[in-house]
């Protein structure tokens, strides 16, 4: 079950299909414990994600994985390290790209522009690399939970986490919007720590798998749906297909 709920939480842009979510209908909170065992036993889940300066959905998990513009061969020595879930960020000097892989832990490595060299960064289960606009994080799970700060090929630790972290993004002021098992949560750039949903109601039952902020508003793919939050009013809605 654990396996199946990290399936695809690394996310930027899927390419193909997908579904506009603001032509979603909203619904109300699935907060009961009906409601919410009702769709829990659901078959869909919903990865977001941007594309066209719009916010999409798909049920295609494993297609939402990010790509990069060369295939991945991996020596000897990296056997079973270049596979899971990536999380894809393009520098000056080629690519940052996170495997992850739930139980099997993760791997951060740097690649060349064209691919044909790399450098390992760290064992660590990175989920999310997110650009920050003097920094890059690094959303790590599991047991470790919480965000790194990575440059020049260092890996330092910026901000501890209570509970596992399962999908991140940054707003338009430079913080991490991130979710976690538990609650939805606003870091700043001091690494000061802001609850935007105390207790989430998704625990145990909704999963969610992706986030995406977008025009100050929050969207978390989730089973069945997809929750948002909007910062300014801290307004929250339940969307679903039509």
């Amino acid at each position: 079950m654990r396996l199946l709920l990290l399936l695809s939480l690394c996310v930027a842009s899927f390419q193909d299909g997908g579904l506009l979510l603001r032509n979603w209908k909203s619904q109300p909170i699935p907060k009961d414990s009906t409601t919410l065992s009702k769709y829990e036993k659901s078959a869909v889940d919903y990865v977001v994600y941007m594309k066209y300066g719009e916010v999409y959905a798909t049920k295609d998990l494993i297609g939402a994985n990010q790509l990069l513009p060369f295939l991945i061969t991996p020596t000897p020595e990296d056997s079973g390290k270049l596979t899971g879930n990536r999380s894809v960020l393009k520098t000056d000097d080629g690519y940052l790209v996170a495997f992850y892989r739930a139980a099997g832990g993760g791997s951060l490595y740097r690649f060349a522009p064209n691919g044909k060299s790399k450098n390992k960064l760290a064992e660590l289960p990175v989920i999310k690399l997110l650009e920050g606009e003097n920094h890059t994080y690094g959303v790590v799970a599991d047991t470790t939970h919480g965000i790194v700060k990575i440059s020049k090929g260092k890996v330092k630790p910026f901000k501890k986490l209570s509970a596992m972290p399962l999908a991140a993004d940054l707003d338009e002021a430079g913080n991490i919007i991130v979710i976690t098992e538990k609650s939805l949560l606003s870091i700043d750039k001091n690494g000061v720590s802001h609850s935007l949903i105390e207790k989430g109601f998704w625990k145990g039952y909704l999963f969610p798998r992706s986030l995406v902020v977008y025009q100050g508003k929050v969207y978390v793919g989730m089973r069945n749906g997809v929750l948002t939050y909007e910062l300014g009013t801290k307004k929250t809605a339940w969307l679903m297909e039509e």
